[in-house]
């Protein structure tokens, strides 16, 4: 989009501000976010690794080695329709290399579950040149969720902005 997306505004608020909205309703104890700091003030912004070039995996790489937690939930600031049923749905499906959703016949990396030490893993893909999650999941082997359409038929919470058209669609969607 030519921006940061994390301050584009849907709703009358940040992309952002609408998933720290959602993460804070799931529990979220404390709430990365990977990338330059913000001037918002509810989460904890974290460096990407500046030894690396910028990739969706850099940032999964950031928020699980500041994490404290054995588990995360990573998602994007670009997905704001994200339904706490799929959340549970993850959480209770996770196996030792976490857990994603089975959405248009494939597993999707976000939202998920990743242990934290992934980040070993992470580390080594990203010293290599790859930064293709669908690799990462390769590695991890984390459980997938095959019955999301239960809780999310429509799957919204799979549905990403990437361009204006989508912001459009996410208006006249309203703020779920």
């Amino acid at each position: 989009m030519g921006v940061d997306k994390a301050g584009i505004v849907l709703g009358g608020k940040t992309m952002l501000e609408h998933v720290l909205d959602k993460a804070a309703s799931w529990g979220g104890n404390r709430i990365l976010v990977a990338g330059p700091p913000r001037d918002w003030a509810r989460a904890e912004y974290i460096p990407d690794p500046p030894e690396h070039q910028p990739s969706s995996l850099r940032g999964f790489y950031a928020g699980l080695i500041a994490c404290s937690s054995p588990w995360a939930l990573i998602t994007g600031c670009d997905m704001p329709f994200v339904k706490g049923e799929v959340v549970s749905c993850l959480w209770a499906a996770k196996n030792a290399g976490g857990a994603v959703a089975w959405w248009h016949n494939r597993p999707q990396p976000l939202p998920g579950f990743y242990p934290r030490q992934g980040a070993e893993i992470i580390a080594t893909m990203l010293a290599d040149n790859r930064f293709h999650l669908a690799g990462l999941l390769d590695r991890l082997q984390p459980a997938v969720a095959r019955d999301i359409a239960r809780v999310d038929p429509e799957g919204i919470s799979f549905f990403n902005i990437n361009s204006p058209d989508d912001l459009d669609l996410a208006e006249r969607m309203g703020h779920r």
